[in-house]
């Protein structure tokens, strides 16, 4: 049996670090919102004893039992107890690695929800939350896939009403930023600019784009523009734009990507400009789902 699904990835609007936990985790306080920009994955159910095997359009993406994907099947049937079917996956990645819109923990969380669901939902929402946060901090807001406000260390999740009726262009650089280095340079930020979560709420209630533009910061990124090179300059070719134009830009959680919200009537436009500007980048018009 075939299934073809679409795992789409997200932008942060807004993230606070609030603190650190003794294991190593850091406690957080942001806004998350989904958007069209989506991989393809083909899942084909074997139907028989057997195991996975995983192939991609992407030679950098591991295929082992390093990938997201082997380490939900292996734990999907460890705690749902059933025994281990032959699945044949292959991924079409058209979301950026390393770019801080969740590409690789949206992988895992749709396919953990077709693997329960291929199954007859042996396990409940708040299991599939639980076994998602075992894997990866940001699967459960995938799980939900729906514009939350997320804290602790990803497993509070808070649905949010959001009536922003905007375009969203993305722009990857060429080169990517690790997760683990994103969070190295938290604690040496001397003046910590925290982002509004609040006023983000509201104004995302209110379909107000000037208002949620006012109030996002992103502390992973003001951690990265104390040393990492190329987030800095990047940052300065961002800002020329902004000077022309007005546009605002905001990092996607540990970056590299960013983004800004454009009102949809001026979106197309944009992002013929933003594409000829920034021709060493990947660009995106993408949409809130």
């Amino acid at each position: 049996m075939e299934k073809i699904i679409y795992s789409n990835s997200k932008i942060n609007i807004g993230l606070n670090i609030l603190g650190k936990l003794e294991n190593g985790y850091h406690l957080l306080d942001m806004v998350m919102a989904p958007i069209s920009l989506s991989d393809k994955i083909i899942i084909n159910f074997l139907e028989k004893p057997g195991d996975l095997k995983i192939s991609t359009n992407k030679c950098e993406i591991p295929t082992d039992k390093s990938n997201i994907l082997y380490k939900i099947y292996e734990k999907f049937y460890q705690k749902s107890g059933i025994k281990k079917e032959e699945i044949e996956v292959y991924l079409e990645k058209i979301v950026p690695h390393e770019a801080g819109l969740g590409g690789g923990s949206s992988n895992g969380a749709f396919f953990l929800k077709e693997l329960n669901n291929y199954h007859n939902n042996p396990l409940t929402l708040e299991e599939m939350l639980e076994l998602g946060k075992s894997v990866g901090a940001d699967i459960p807001f995938f799980v939900i896939n729906k514009s939350s406000r997320v804290r602790g260390i990803g497993e509070v999740i808070d649905i949010l009403e959001n009536k922003l009726d905007c375009s969203i262009i993305l722009i990857k650089p060429d080169f990517g930023v690790s997760t683990a280095a994103a969070y190295k340079n938290y604690s040496i930020i001397k003046n910590k600019k925290n982002a509004d979560i609040e006023n983000i709420i509201t104004g995302l209630k209110n379909g107000d784009i000037s208002q949620v533009d006012n109030s996002i910061e992103n502390m992973l990124e003001q951690g990265l523009l104390l040393e990492n090179e190329n987030v800095k300059k990047f940052r300065k070719e961002l800002e020329k734009i902004t000077g022309i134009a007005g546009i605002k830009f905001h990092m996607s959680g540990s970056g590299s990507a960013y983004y800004t919200l454009i009102p949809k009537n001026k979106g197309q436009q944009t992002y013929e400009w933003l594409k000829q500007s920034f021709r060493s980048c990947e660009v995106f018009l993408c949409s809130f789902i």
